[in-house]
């Protein structure tokens, strides 16, 4: 009795609920149909473009990332068997000429102004010099002595062979005119030093000339300036700029590298894709004590005359058997654990990402390991690398 009482009591409520419940169905099939739609299609570009290729990044036309990245040329290099040195080029001495006055004097004219190339005996300045004038009458007095004593001799030989002269007196007229002679060549060895033989003479006039043909490095002289030999400075630097030295500060932990004859590859900061090389002439006997460094010279071939005296370089030893191998700057690398990457550039805002060895690396450079996937004139990047890592995780 009670049971059926009590469900009688909720049919009304459920027929009253019922027109609420078929209602917010019929809402929610009108709001997934609405939705259906009107649904956003997808971003074109999301529709038709391919996927890129695994490891490659072609950025678009107005990429901000383009205005950070840096491109560098990779080229084929000797593998090194040292880290890089400092270095300097400089004159070489053994074919150089720092000109002194060799008498006091005036400038009167200059012949030659640095940059000139000169050949030996080439004027390069006329000085107004007494003693000079004074070198050419010692030699014309001391040529009239000899010449006046040979006369005498003449004669005392002739008293002799008429025995009218005593031989004491002829051995006496002999030695004169020795001593007269003597002090003529000196005379003339003299001036032969101051004027080479044959030059025209102009009163008290000495012109500087030329002793080897080059390049006039240096000119420390105006019309007028007062000049002597005990000078500090030269007059004149010439040298044959064909052929310059290269100064190594060779670190001793280095030193078994370095003998006459090896090889030396070093670069310069004005021709930063070229590399240059030199062979060791000379070694230093010692090290020294303040920089623990061993002075190594090196002679460097010039005929194109572009390298000048004081460039600085970064040089390297090394061995005759090296391989020539790829280098590039270490910029470019990317290191992840073990393993080397690399972008280069295949083609307009694109670039491939390629995995490398490296067979030797130092603060500037690295030097892959033979067969390697680079190719000498391949664009890598070697500044904003890891954009592109970046760009190419978000693709993956």
């Amino acid at each position: 009795m009670t049971q059926s009482a009590s469900g009688r009591r909720a049919r009304p409520r459920i027929q009253r609920l019922a027109p609420l419940v078929l209602a917010l169905l019929l809402g929610m099939g009108g709001f997934a149909a609405w939705r259906i739609e009107h649904a956003v299609p997808p971003p074109p570009q999301e529709q038709g473009k391919p996927r890129a290729p695994a490891n490659r990044v072609r950025l678009e036309q107005d990429a901000s990332q383009l205005a950070f990245l840096k491109l560098a040329a990779v080229s084929l290099a000797p593998l090194p068997a040292s880290d890089p040195m400092n270095a300097r080029l400089a004159l070489a001495e053994d074919r150089t000429a720092r000109i002194f006055p060799p008498l006091a004097g005036r400038i009167l004219a200059l012949k030659a102004a640095p940059g000139d190339t000169v050949v030996p005996g080439s004027p390069l300045a006329i000085l107004d010099a007494p003693d000079f004038g004074q070198a050419i009458a010692d030699l014309r007095k001391a040529q009239a002595d000899a010449t006046l004593k040979k006369k005498a001799l003449a004669r005392a030989q002739t008293l002799f062979e008429g025995e009218v002269l005593a031989r004491r007196d002829l051995e006496a007229a002999q030695a004169d005119a020795r001593a007269a002679d003597a002090e003529a060549d000196r005379a003339r060895l003299r001036l032969a030093n101051l004027a080479p033989p044959g030059s025209p003479i102009e009163g008290q006039r000495l012109i500087l000339r030329a002793p080897l043909g080059g390049v006039v490095v240096e000119r420390q002289a105006n019309p007028g300036t007062e000049v002597r030999p005990d000078a500090a400075t030269p007059l004149f630097i010439l040298s044959d700029l064909r052929h310059l030295w290269l100064d190594i500060d060779l670190p001793e932990q280095a030193a078994a590298l370095a003998r006459p004859g090896a090889a030396v590859n070093f670069t310069l900061e004005a021709f930063p894709d070229e590399i240059f090389s030199a062979r060791i002439e000379q070694v230093g006997a010692m090290v020294d004590p303040a920089t623990r460094r061993i002075p190594v010279r090196a002679l460097v071939d010039n005929a194109d005359g572009r390298l000048k005296p004081e460039m600085f370089a970064r040089a390297t030893l090394s061995q005759p058997s090296a391989a020539t191998v790829i280098r590039l700057p270490v910029g470019a690398l990317l290191t992840d654990g073990l393993t080397t990457r690399l972008f280069v550039q295949i083609g307009p805002r694109e670039f491939e990402r390629r995995q490398v060895r490296i067979a030797r690396q130092d603060a500037e450079f690295a030097y892959l390991t033979p067969g390697s996937a680079i190719r000498p004139g391949d664009q890598v990047v070697v500044r904003g690398a890891l954009l592109l890592a970046s760009e190419l995780a978000q693709g993956e």
